[in-house]
């Protein structure tokens, strides 16, 4: 009887719902790793809109592509959780796009890292952990929705 509990509760307890409709773990976590992402953007962005001192030369295009890049990922990220969750393409062009952004971050730094502000690299490291943990997180997510599917 006991068991028969648990199980009944870890069924209600992995499938919450919102309203009376059943929400999706794999869907809601991918939606907010892209929801994560657009807020960091948003965040670089009023960043640099109320005076940011983030560097010099490169340093404020650099602030501002992490920002642009972050929102627009996180978007796409929302925006295709369907296709994620169905095809193994979206899913390794989404983390390619993740490891692109992470060394392109990590070069941004190298290249120009007498340009920025401890707070300006600091900005940009944060984009690139971020992009990291997504990529981990979008494969890990997936392929647990993959696995639960296929049982």
């Amino acid at each position: 009887m006991t068991s028969q509990v648990a199980d009944v509760r870890m069924t209600y307890a992995t499938r919450p719902s919102v309203g009376r409709a059943p929400v999706e773990m794999p869907a809601a976590a991918l939606r907010g790793i892209g929801a994560v992402r657009v807020l960091f953007g948003l965040v670089a962005f009023g960043a640099l809109i109320a005076g940011f001192d983030g560097g010099t030369g490169m340093a404020v295009p650099v602030l501002a592509v992490v920002g642009a890049v972050s929102v627009l990922q996180g978007l796409a990220t929302v925006m295709a959780t369907p296709r994620l969750l169905r095809d193994d393409r979206a899913v390794l062009s989404s983390v390619a796009a993740d490891a692109v952004l992470v060394v392109l971050g990590v070069a941004a730094l190298m290249v120009g890292w007498d340009q920025f502000t401890v707070a300006g690299a600091a900005v940009v490291l944060g984009g690139a952990v971020i992009a990291a943990l997504s990529a981990v997180a979008v494969a890990v997510v997936t392929a647990l929705a993959e696995g639960r599917s296929a049982a």
